[in-house]
């Protein structure tokens, strides 16, 4: 996400260059980091607001997964304590860039070409 927020500061200061840059407008090139400075705000809504996580990055889609599974297994009698359902979401999000490292390092060593090989 940070590189998102990077992405969109580079652009609204490119804006804002372009818009401090006509001679109609009342501001001096020197401002432009002023500007955007004070658009921080905003610029940290947007990225926020678009969630540009994939989803298995996601708290909440692990957390509504896991309440799901106590749901299900509540069904069969199982009990799934509500403490339990955090200790779980830490666990496999503590897990995930883990399994995702050894996942990666598989198909390294699994693939038929060097790297760089077309």
């Amino acid at each position: 996400m940070a590189d998102t927020k990077q992405e969109v500061t580079n652009q609204v200061a490119a804006v804002v260059a372009t818009a401090v840059s006509k001679p109609e407008v009342r501001a001096d090139i020197s401002a432009v980091p002023a500007i955007v400075a004070a658009l921080t705000p905003l610029i940290d809504a947007i990225v926020h607001s678009t969630n540009t996580e994939p989803f298995y990055r996601s708290r909440v889609f692990w957390g509504s997964l896991i309440s799901l599974l106590a749901v299900v297994l509540g069904a069969f009698g199982i009990v799934f304590p509500a403490e339990l359902q955090g200790t779980v979401l830490t666990v496999v999000m503590a897990a995930l860039p883990l399994v995702g490292g050894l996942y990666a390092l598989y198909g390294r060593f699994k693939a038929k070409k060097p790297l760089g090989s077309k």
